[in-house]
C-alpha cells in the first residue's frame, strides 16, 4: 500500500454559545445563527430555512428526529477538501494537514414525510432517532459527552427524498466546514500523525468496511455519489478520516453509523493505533452491503478476500453498517476469508428479546464466525425519563406501521425496542455501553 502521511490538528471546543460573529477563541466556539442562514441560502429549496440548537454534555435534554452527524474539519495543506465531491472535484484525500475540531459536532434533525413516494420501500422510511444527553440511555452515544450544534430543518411539502436529502446534507456539509475555517492559523492543542509504513515482520491485518445502499435515506456517498453498483475497493484509512465516506443512512437509528464516525472510525483508529507494534495495518477494504441476491453477496465477498489477499493480510476485521440483509453479506465474507487462510474477526449488534437470551441472536452466522464482539442488544423495552428540553421538535414519531404514535417529547415514555436510539446497536464499536459476563 501506498505511505500516505496525514496529520490532523485537534482544537478542543470547551464551550459553544451564540454570539455576534461566528468566531473561535481559546476553546469557545462561537455561532452566529443568521450569519450561517445568509451562508447557506442559496442551498434552500426543499428546505425552507432551520434553526440552531447547542446542546452541552449531560444535559438534561434530548435529541429528536436525528439524521447524520458530522466532524467540522477543514483541510489545510494536501490535495482536494474535506468531504470530497461535495462542493469540490472528488481528488484523492488523505496527504497533508487536517484541522478538526475535538468534544464538537454538527448534528441534523428534522422530520422527514413519512409518505410512501419518500421512501424506497414499506420498510425504508426515516423513523425517529433518539439521543438522550443524560441518564443511562446516554451511554448508547458518546454524542450524550459532547458540545453539539443541532441543526434543526424546516421542510417544505411535496418535494422528494432525493431533494430533501440532498440539501440537508449540502447545508450540514457548508456549515461544518464554515466552522472548521475558523481554526486556520491558530495553533492546535494537539496533533496526530497517520501513516501506513510497512512492518513486514508483523502480521497484515485489513478492516473491511461495508456500508448500506438501498436508495434514498438508506445510502452512503464514497467521494460524493452513492455506492450503488459498486465492486469492492481498496481505501487508504487516511482517506476516511479525511471525509471520503459521507452517512445518507436514517431508517434504522440503531445501526446508524454516521458520517463523524466514518471520519473517526473506532476499529479504523485502534488498527491504527496498534500498527507498528503487534499488526501492519494494510488498508481498509471498502464494500456494499444489502446485496440484491446470494449470488450478487458471494460475488462480492470473494472481491473482498482477493483485496485483502492483494494487500498481504492474513487478519480480517469485518465490520458494517445496516440490519439483517447485510448481516449475511458480513458473514459470507467472513466464511470465504477463514476458508482461504484470513484469520476473521466482527462486531454486530444482537437480538434477544427483553432479556437478550430469547431466540436467535444473530441474523445469520456461519461456523467459521467464532470471534464475534456484540454492539448491543436491539430488542428490549427502554424508558425514557421525562426531561427538561427536547431538541428537534415538540413530539415523538413513534409506531408508524400501527398508524403513529406522537407523544409530548419531554415527558416519560417506554418504548418496545431501543431501535429508536441513535447507534444503540451500530458495528462499528461508537457507544459508552458495555456487557460483563458472571
Amino acid at each position: 500500500m501506498i505511505d500516505m502521511k496525514l496529520i490532523r490538528q485537534y482544537f478542543d471546543v470547551e464551550e459553544v454559545t451564540f454570539g455576534e460573529k461566528c468566531r473561535f477563541e481559546r476553546g469557545v466556539l462561537i455561532i452566529n445563527e443568521q450569519e450561517l442562514i445568509d451562508l447557506t441560502q442559496n442551498l434552500m429549496k426543499a428546505v425552507t430555512g432551520f434553526h440552531l440548537e447547542v446542546t452541552k454534555p449531560k444535559e438534561n435534554a434530548r435529541i429528536i428526529h436525528v439524521l447524520d452527524i458530522l466532524q467540522p474539519m477543514i483541510k489545510i495543506k494536501g490535495e482536494s477538501q474535506q468531504y470530497p465531491g461535495f462542493f469540490s472535484t472528488p481528488y484523492t484525500v488523505g496527504r497533508g494537514v487536517t484541522n478538526l475540531y475535538s468534544n464538537f459536532s454538527i448534528i441534523e434533525s428534522a422530520a422527514l414525510p413519512w409518505d410512501s413516494s419518500n421512501a424506497s420501500s414499506g420498510l425504508l422510511y426515516p423513523r425517529d432517532a433518539i439521543i438522550e444527553l443524560s441518564g443511562t440511555a446516554a451511554g448508547y452515544t458518546p454524542f450524550s459527552n459532547m458540545n453539539n450544534l443541532v441543526v434543526v430543518y424546516e421542510l417544505g411539502e411535496g418535494f422528494s427524498a432525493i431533494e430533501y436529502d440532498e440539501e440537508i446534507r449540502l447545508i450540514a456539509i457548508r456549515i461544518s466546514t464554515y466552522l472548521a475555517e475558523l481554526t486556520r492559523g491558530k495553533i492546535p492543542d494537539r496533533k496526530e500523525e497517520f501513516s501506513t509504513e510497512e512492518y513486514p515482520e508483523l502480521p497484515g491485518v485489513v478492516m473491511v468496511w461495508q456500508c448500506q445502499n438501498q436508495g434514498p435515506y438508506a445510502n452512503t456517498m464514497l467521494y460524493g455519489h452513492p455506492i450503488d453498483n459498486l465492486v469492492p475497493t481498496v481505501l487508504h484509512p487516511n482517506e476516511m478520516l479525511d471525509g471520503c465516506v459521507v452517512s445518507g443512512n436514517y431508517v434504522w437509528p440503531s445501526f446508524k453509523v454516521p458520517t463523524y464516525c466514518h471520519a473517526n472510525h473506532p476499529v479504523l483508529l485502534e488498527l491504527y493505533h496498534r500498527h507498528g507494534k503487534d499488526i501492519n495495518f494494510k488498508g481498509v477494504v471498502f464494500s456494499r452491503s444489502h446485496e440484491p441476491s446470494n449470488w450478487h453477496k458471494q460475488r462480492a465477498a470473494s472481491q473482498n478476500v482477493k483485496l485483502a489477499q492483494m494487500l498481504g493480510a492474513e487478519g480480517l476485521v469485518m465490520v458494517w453498517t445496516g440490519g439483517g440483509n447485510a448481516c449475511i453479506d458480513g458473514m459470507l465474507t467472513i466464511q470465504t476469508a477463514e476458508k482461504h487462510g484470513i484469520k476473521t474477526s466482527t462486531l454486530t449488534f444482537e437480538f434477544g428479546g427483553k432479556d437478550g437470551t430469547e431466540g436467535l441472536l444473530l441474523v445469520d452466522d456461519v461456523p467459521e464466525a467464532d470471534a464475534i464482539c456484540s454492539g448491543g442488544s436491539i430488542e428490549r423495552s427502554i424508558t425514557l425519563p421525562k426531561v427538561k428540553r427536547a431538541i428537534g421538535g415538540k413530539t415523538f414519531r413513534l409506531n408508524k406501521e400501527s398508524g403513529g404514535w406522537f407523544p409530548l417529547a419531554t415527558e416519560e415514555v417506554t418504548i418496545g425496542t431501543c431501535t429508536h436510539m441513535y447507534m444503540g446497536g451500530n458495528q462499528c464499536a461508537y457507544s459508552n455501553m458495555t456487557c460483563v459476563a458472571y
